[in-house]
């Protein structure tokens, strides 16, 4: 039983996700679809080939309005211009039956490696993630990223950090 993260298209069954957040699951429902046909976002699917349909996990990826220098924290602000451009993990969830197994945490580093992929092609100097609590916010920083120093839910990894493939 392989596990592999796939783009998210018609065969993924999102109606039977549950992480046991219901705007996450709405989101990745009704919402996720419509913003990759728009080219808002791009939904990514962890899977297990046996069951290539079921979603363990999915993450997504936009990219970030331009952010003011002054807004991240001052040790990454140094000698940069006024506005910086950058991505933004926007939704990561693990479906409920799927918990405490570590696929947050691929699911992560995944987004992590892809976004450093795609700003190697196209630029870009950090990856943004806005938090929707506390405990969000404490597993983000586990893996490097800082609190902005105004809005500590919102926080902030320079893609540097992130080892290339």
């Amino acid at each position: 039983m392989a596990r592999y993260v796939a783009p998210l298209d018609q065969t993924h069954d999102v109606k039977r996700f549950d992480c046991a957040t219901e705007k996450l699951n709405t989101w990745l429902q009704t919402i996720a679809g419509q913003h990759q046909a728009k080219g808002l976002s791009k939904t990514f699917v962890l899977i297990d080939d046996e069951a290539p349909t079921v979603i363990v996990g999915f993450y997504a990826l936009a990219i970030r309005r331009m952010t003011p220098r002054e807004a991240l924290p001052a040790e990454l602000a140094r000698k940069l211009p006024s506005d910086i451009p950058g991505y933004t993990l926007a939704r990561l969830a693990v479906a409920s039956s799927a918990t405490r197994q570590g696929f947050g945490a691929d699911l992560l580093v995944d987004a992590m490696r892809r976004v450093k992929q795609v700003a190697n092609q196209v630029g870009g100097a950090f990856l943004f993630v806005d938090a929707k609590d506390q405990t969000a916010a404490d597993f983000y920083n586990h893996f490097g990223f800082a609190p902005l120093p105004d809005d500590p839910l919102t926080l902030v990894m320079p893609l540097s950090a992130i080892e290339d493939d």
